[in-house]
């Protein structure tokens, strides 16, 4: 069996810095943005998010230079932000590890910075592999970053188990055959996890859910 996270909102509570990311440059483009201009596109990869972005929001640059745009600032904020894991990150790691199990990335983020957050917080030896959105044509909630993920994993995705934190991910990982473990975050608002299996509000709860799938 393989346990495959999603990163952002379930490794690391990154969600609010892409949210201040995204109202940075949108309030570069002189829109005025907050955080409920943001969160309706909570999951979604940058070229699904900018595009909507600019048809929704009219905003003047290129869909590709708001992406420039957010590549830049995203740089900016991650670097002078310091970086942790969520709270039962590391101790949910060294379980599974010690069950002998695969744990793998399956992250709509570029490889750049999937790399740069396992590095800062401490936790990239645990992964075995990493599947970015660059691996991939079509993002979520397109099942492909889940089935590149278990194809990298050399398990079948029925036999794999997603940690996902939002509709997209939950979506993603059901439309590939995974089983799936959702995260309620508090920094992610308002997500629908009617078609998780299972729901855990801490992660000292999800190496007894592993262990049940597993049986």
């Amino acid at each position: 069996m393989a346990i495959i996270f999603d990163m952002d909102g379930v490794l690391i509570d990154s969600q609010p810095l892409h949210y201040k990311i995204d109202i940075r440059v949108i309030n570069a483009c002189d829109y005025p943005a907050d955080l409920s201009t943001v969160t309706p596109y909570t999951g979604i990869s940058n070229p699904q998010r900018w595009p909507k972005y600019k048809a929704t929001l009219n905003l003047s640059p290129s869909p590709q230079e708001l992406i420039e745009m957010a590549e830049a600032a995203m740089r900016d904020i991650f670097n002078e932000t310091k970086l942790t894991p969520i709270d039962g990150v590391p101790a949910l790691l060294q379980g599974i590890k010690e069950l002998g199990l695969h744990i793998g990335v399956a992250s709509a983020s570029s490889l750049e910075l999937v790399e740069l957050v396992l590095g800062r917080t401490g936790i990239a030896n645990f992964f075995d592999a990493i599947t970015s959105g660059e691996d991939v044509k079509a993002s979520k909630p397109a099942p492909d970053v889940y089935l590149r993920a278990a194809e990298k994993a050399g398990t079948d995705p029925a036999y794999c188990v997603a940690i996902e934190d939002a509709p997209v991910g939950i979506l993603s990982a059901k439309n590939a055959g995974l089983t799936c473990i959702a995260y309620k975050n508090p920094n992610t608002h308002g997500q629908d996890f009617t078609y998780a299996d299972y729901v855990i509000e801490h992660f000292d709860q999800c190496l007894e859910v592993i262990k049940k799938i597993q049986r």
